[in-house]
Order: structure tokens, then sequence, then C-alpha cells
């Protein structure tokens, strides 16, 4: 018989288990989320899948890619290039990104068995590590949502980049070494998380493989080399969930991690389980995961004490956001944990009987509560996304049928109000003027940093003059197919169409007739004013009430100097205030006098001192409006 590498011919049931070796894991997670891989957008993905509308030019592409979020990220491929091409390719589409996502991971789970195997020197080892990272119920969300990719694709760089360092240490070769250190560098385009990747080389090389310590220093400056790049061009929030704090919370932050990566939040809830399990589950595998280290630490075994460093330092970068702890960020952190737990069965399995009896039961409780876990929050994330797809794709059958009205939604519930309409998902589908009906703000609670509802809901004044005009479409939502209810609707509203609102946004057509003959036509979420215009508003209903004025000036209009804004009132002026930041939205807010508590109709006049013409222009502008409303 021919000889290979060496040795014999693998027989045919070695040629399985290697097969099985690097097949099972993946056709665990394919089986385990399977829900995940037919799950439809919800949430931030809408916002990210508007931006193939704003590309018209390759200074456009740059913007898009590069410019920092609000929050302080910076994701080129993770979130930018994945929305941009997967988007513009397959409009609406989320299947596309669900098998790339998963293909990601199943990259992710191979490295994983490959890095398992060759730290350990295990080949069961390399088996178990990726199938106890599949089965945590933390991954839930970065399987599902399309806006957590980033999770796996920067779990990928990392995991490349290691991969490339242990075979840099096993064969000595140089090419390794800057393969790892250009992974490295990519993977500052996933995920700012990539920053700790010289922490997770060091732990390992100053523990196991000391002689190669020093070649993971370099690292570390190109880290902070990135970390002031981030501050320079997505500055951190001085306030809000995304706040960094450095003090005592840290170490509590730290064990509700812990506990979060043993025991799937709200299991009794999701599985049906009892509520002692979770917590009892947390307790018996963190004795023994302690018990392991510690004896691994008395042995002088350091490479348990590198997986459970790991899980420390993928969480650094969230430690901080006291404010705004969330499972998905586990996603990562849960790989050391995998590992440590696939290196302390193999141990425990080579032991005594006793010992391997704890193992197989520390594993089967792991199962026991992690796998129901997953299945029923990625089950949970399905039905969101369900709801969503329902909603839009009813709205977008909706404009077909009524191509120049108005759409009115009634019966959205809070749950689909945040999972769809909040972040723009009509606007993802290219589907204008889409507003909720009045009663949607009892139903709808705000969430924290999130309290401006009142810009996807109509007046009911508004909403009454534009059905008597017959410019708006009631449709009801909250089951398989949106239902049109007009007639029921109109039957049923008992507000004057008459009436003026307390809340005109200027740019929304069906406000045209409360708008003096002055304005231009609208733009998009904005109206053009010339020097002077007017708009009818709801009088106050108390005197602590004021007038807020939102709008946005050019700094073209400010080349001559500060620009004048006097605010008038039935006629009275109320005041003239300068506005001196141009490119920028502004906000005024102005005490109306108790006399007008409780008229039906006030009439806002709006005048600036001067106009611009603008390169190119035909038309003399003041400024551009967006909202009026009395509060």
């Amino acid at each position: 018989m021919s000889q290979a590498s060496g040795g014999s011919l693998p027989t045919p049931s070695q040629r399985v288990l290697r097969v099985a070796y690097w097949l099972v894991p993946p056709l665990f997670c394919l089986g385990l989320y399977w829900y995940a891989l037919n799950s439809w957008f919800r949430e931030d993905d809408f916002l990210w899948l508007q931006q193939h509308f704003k590309v018209q030019s390759w200074r456009d592409l740059w913007t898009v890619l590069f410019a920092p979020t609000a929050h302080g990220t910076f994701r080129p491929l993770s979130e930018r290039a994945y929305f941009l091409i997967f988007g513009s390719l397959f409009p609406l589409d989320a299947l596309p990104f669900r098998i790339w996502a998963f293909l990601t991971q199943f990259a992710n789970l191979a490295l994983v068995a490959s890095i398992a195997r060759r730290m350990t020197g295990s080949r069961l080892a390399g088996f178990l590590a990726p199938v106890f990272w599949t089965a945590n119920s933390n991954l839930a969300v970065a399987m599902s949502w399309n806006s957590a990719y980033m999770q796996l694709l920067c779990g990928f760089c990392l995991l490349l980049a290691f991969h490339f360092l242990l075979r840099h240490i096993e064969t000595g070769r140089r090419r390794y070494y800057w393969l790892q250190w250009a992974v490295f560098l990519a993977g500052f385009a996933a995920m700012e998380t990539t920053l700790v990747y010289p922490a997770l080389a060091a732990a390992y090389t100053l523990l196991c493989a000391r002689k190669h310590f020093r070649s993971t220093l370099p690292l570390f400056a190109a880290s902070l080399g990135f970390a002031v790049f981030h501050l320079v061009i997505a500055p951190q929030e001085a306030s809000g969930p995304y706040t960094l704090y450095f003090d005592s919370s840290l170490p509590v932050t730290l064990l509700t991690y812990w506990r979060w990566g043993l025991e799937p939040r709200n299991l009794h809830l999701l599985v049906g389980y009892p509520a002692w399990v979770g917590p009892s589950v947390v307790v018996f595998l963190t004795l023994a995961l302690l018990g392991f280290l510690l004896c691994a630490v008395w042995r002088r075994n350091w490479l348990p004490l590198v997986f459970a460093a790991w899980f420390v330092i993928l969480l650094g970068p969230v430690l901080p956001l006291r404010e705004h702890r969330s499972p998905y960020y586990l996603t990562l952190p849960t790989l050391g944990l995998a590992l440590l737990a696939a290196c302390a069965l193999v141990t425990a399995w080579r032991a005594k009987p006793l010992w391997r009896a704890v193992g197989v039961l520390s594993a089967a409780a792991y199962f026991l509560v992690e796998a129901p876990g997953a299945w029923a929050a990625v089950k949970w994330e399905y039905q969101r996304g369900e709801e969503a797809e329902a909603l839009v794709w009813g709205v977008l059958r909706a404009r077909e049928l009524h191509p120049g009205q108005t759409i009115l939604l009634t019966g959205v519930s809070h749950r689909l109000f945040w999972t769809t309409v909040w972040d723009g998902a009509f606007a993802a589908a290219g589907v204008g003027e889409v507003y909720l009906d009045p009663d949607s703000a009892a139903r709808i609670q705000p969430l924290p940093g999130r309290s401006d509802l009142a810009r996807h809901i109509l007046p009911a004044e508004l909403v009454a003059s534009a059905l008597k005009r017959g410019e708006v479409v009631v449709y009801e939502a909250g089951g398989p197919r949106l239902r049109n209810v007009t007639r029921i609707y109109a039957a049923g509203l008992k507000v004057s169409p008459l009436l003026p609102p307390r809340r005109v946004d200027v740019s929304n057509p069906l406000a045209a007739h409360l708008l003096g003959p002055t304005w231009y036509p609208p733009g998009d979420n904005h109206r053009w004013m010339p020097q002077r215009a007017t708009v009818r508003l709801a009088g106050p209903r108390s005197a602590t009430e004021r007038l807020h004025v939102s709008g946005y000036c050019p700094a073209a209009h400010l080349l001559a100097g500060p620009l004048e804004m006097t605010v008038a009132v039935e006629g009275g002026v109320l005041s003239t205030v300068p506005i001196t930041r141009g490119d920028a939205l502004f906000r005024f807010d102005f005490p109306l006098p108790a006399h007008w508590v409780g008229r039906p109709a006030l009439e806002i006049e709006i005048q600036v001192n001067r106009t611009f013409r603008p390169p190119a222009g035909d038309r003399e502008l003041g400024l551009a409006f967006g909202v009026f409303e009395i509060r």
C-alpha cells in the first residue's frame, strides 16, 4: 500500500471522523439557529439600508463608507460595505445577508477548532470548543440581526490573526507573522474591539510561548494609534447610554456578564424552566470552572488562565458601558468561555472517574440551559422580523394601490413601532408619506434617548382635514396583512377638520392648508420660506406652554453676518433672535401670553431681515423650517 506523508492512508472510519470533525459544528450551528437564517430586517438595519439612496457620486460613496456615526462607531466593512453591497444587489431581501453571516460564522467555527487543537494539543478540545461556543445563547442576536454582523466579522479577524500567530510560532516562518499583522489591521475596519487583539496575543505568548512575547509588543502601538484616530473622528458621547464609566461599576458589570455568559436571560420565560434552574446552573458551572482553573494554575498549566483572560479581554471595550449592558456584547467573550470549557472537559475526561463524571455533568448542565435558550431567543428574534416584514410589504402594496395618498397606519404596537417604524423602514423601502394614527401615542412608550415620537404621528386635526379632502388612506396593522379601514376610521373620528393642530410639520403636504401663500413647495423633511411666511396652530392649553420652532440655516446665508429672525403671533411680536451658525439645525422656544390660552387658532408669522439666492438658484430664500409646535 502506498504511503502518504510518511504514514499509512487513513481508514474509512478515520475519514468519517475527520469529516465529522469539521462538519458537525457548522451543522449544529445551522440547526440551532435555523430561524436566524430566515430572519428579516429590523431596527438599525433600516438605517443602513438607506445608504445606497445617498450614493450619487464617488464623494458620496466615501462619506457613506467612512463618516462616523452619531454614537461614535467606525465600521466601514461590517456595517457600511456590508449593507451597501447586499442592499444594492438584493433590495429588501434578507436571505443573502443571512447566508453571508452564516458563512462567516462557519469560518469562525473552523478557526476555533484549529486554534483549540493547536493550543491544547487535543483534537477533542478542537471539536468541543466550537460546539460549546455555538450553543451559547448570547450568539442569538449576532446570528439573527444584520446590524450585529460586525461581531461575526470582528471574530473572524481576531481568530484568523491569532491563527497566523500560532502558525508563526509553530513554523518560525515570518510570512505568518506579517499575515497576522495584515488581518489585525484590516480588523479595525470591522469593529473597534479589534484593538484588544494585542492583549490576546500577549496573554498567550507571555504564559505559554515566552520567547515570542516581544514580537507582540508592536501590535499595541497599532491599537494605540487606532484608539487615538477613533477618538478624533468619532469622539465619545459626554452623556447617554454610550458614556464610558471607569469606576466601581466595572467589577459589577463583569460579574453580570459572567452570569449572562452561563445563563440565558429570561430563561424561565423563554424556555419554561423553573426560576431556580438558571441560577443553580450558574453557581455549579462557576464552581466547576473556577476549581479547574485553580488546579491548573497550581500545576503551572497556564493555558486555562489564558482562556479565562480572553473572556475578560474581549469584554474590555464594553465593560465601562454600565448604562448599556447587552447580552449580545458576549458574542466574542463567550469564545473564551468555550475554550476554557473544552479544555476543562478534556482534562476531566482523562482524569479519574469522579472528575470525568463532574465534567460530563457540567457539560450537560451547560447544554441543558444554553441550547434551548439559544433556540427560543433566535425564534423570538425571527418573529420580530416577521412582523416587520409583513408591515413593510403591506405598506409597499398600499402605496401601489394609492400612489397619490398619504398612508395612515392604525394598530401598530409598541414592539412593532420600535422594531420597524422608528429607524425608517418605509424610507428604506422607498416609500414616503407614511404616518401613524393619533391614538398610537397612547400605545407606544418612549425609550431612553428616543423620545421624539411626534414626527411619526399625524395629529387628529390633520387627519380629519386630510380625510375630508380624500388625501389619506387608513390601514390597520397587527396581523399577517394590512387591512383598509379608511371608511370605518373616518366614521369614528370626532375631531373637526376645520381646527388646526398644535403641531405642524411644514414639510408634510397634508399641512399645506395651514400655511400662508408665500411658502415654497416642500422638500425632504423641510420647507423653504422667502422673507416672510405664516402658519396656523391651535392655541396653548395653559400659560406654561411655549412655542417651539425648528429649522435650518445654510452657511451661505451668513456670509453677510448674523441673520435676525422675528417671530410674531396674531400680529404681536414675540421675539427677535439671531442665527449665527450656518449649515446647522436651530431650535428656539418662546413664551406665549396668557390671554392666548384656549384660542382655537393662532397665526404665527416668521420674518427674516434678509434673503439670499444660491448659485444657479431662481428663488429668494429666507430659512428652511421643519416643525412648529405649542407644548
